[in-house]
């Protein structure tokens, strides 16, 4: 018998292992939320507000802002994305519906923190968003 040695590495063997549990999630739930975010994005970009038509409306005229205004329309969009999705999702209002109304607000506004970041993830195909 030959002396065979067993080579370890932790770091290939973790990275090989986040890929097929990414792969697994993109697979059975990410693909899904992509869909259904897509016609969200659809939707609002189709319905903006007022003030994000005339922020669009602005860039053409403004080259040195236009990234930071067309950055603050997707944040609208997304906005608006995540209440749609929160009013589609009956279940997720129950996380943050609380009889102290500053509380809620504020429960709230951390939920749409953390969606925005997940929705932002998804869009980029990486949780490194």
């Amino acid at each position: 018998m030959e002396n065979e040695n067993l080579v370890v590495n932790l770091e290939q063997d973790l990275t090989e292992i986040a890929g097929l549990i990414w792969g697994y999630m993109d697979k059975k739930y990410i693909s899904q939320m992509k869909r259904q975010l897509d016609g969200y994005r659809q939707s609002c970009e189709q319905n903006l507000c007022k003030e994000a038509q005339l922020l669009k409306a602005m860039i053409p005229f403004m080259p040195e802002e236009s990234k930071l205004l067309q950055t603050v329309v997707d944040t609208i969009i997304y906005n608006d994305m995540i209440e749609k999705s929160l009013e589609e999702h009956e279940e997720l209002g129950r996380l943050y519906r609380d009889e102290n109304k500053d509380r809620e607000n504020l429960k709230k506004l951390m939920y749409k923190l953390v969606l925005f970041k997940i929705v932002t993830a998804i869009e980029k195909g990486s949780m490194d968003a």
